[in-house]
């Protein structure tokens, strides 16, 4: 057999497997990206990444709670960001659900240090197509401890 008779084979199976792929990616997102939240909150984006794939069966509520009175406020729901009154051990414990601390101090042992004092989303970012946090070398995660740390001399 001469390599022009498998090439062609070759080559069709290989843009197929490639064009397959997308289509399996964007499947991946689609229910969470359907949660009735989304219909208000399309402006932050979609959800993306290893959190946004079905076969974790999440929804928007597993880590922000249920709707209840939203978007009334107060409301119940879980705000992850710094400007709230939530404590930090509150905001921990959604992540906590998933995520044992044994497994965590293990991956990285800053999560031992900050795990009573600092919220997971003051370093990660989860609803963006990857955590920043997740791409650092050593050094650049150095570097992001400085922007709460400060060397007095």
């Amino acid at each position: 057999m001469s390599v022009n008779k498998w090439l062609l084979p070759l080559g069709i199976g290989l843009l197929s497997l490639l064009l397959s792929q997308g289509a399996i990616s964007d499947e991946l997102t689609g229910k969470i990206n359907n949660d009735s939240c989304m219909k208000c909150h399309k402006r932050n984006g979609a959800m993306q990444g290893y959190h946004g794939h079905d076969s974790l069966n999440m929804s928007c509520s597993s880590c922000h709670g249920e709707k209840g009175n939203h978007p009334r406020k107060p409301n119940d729901l879980m705000v992850f960001s710094s400007d709230n009154d939530i404590p930090v051990d509150a905001k921990n414990a959604v992540c906590l659900k998933c995520h044992t601390p044994t497994k965590l101090a293990e991956t990285e042992w800053t999560h031992n240090v900050h795990a009573q004092k600092v919220g997971c989303a003051s370093c990660h970012k989860l609803h963006p197509k990857a955590d920043p946090m997740l791409g650092l070398s050593a050094k650049e995660r150095s570097n992001e401890c400085r922007n709460c740390h400060t060397v007095q001399r």
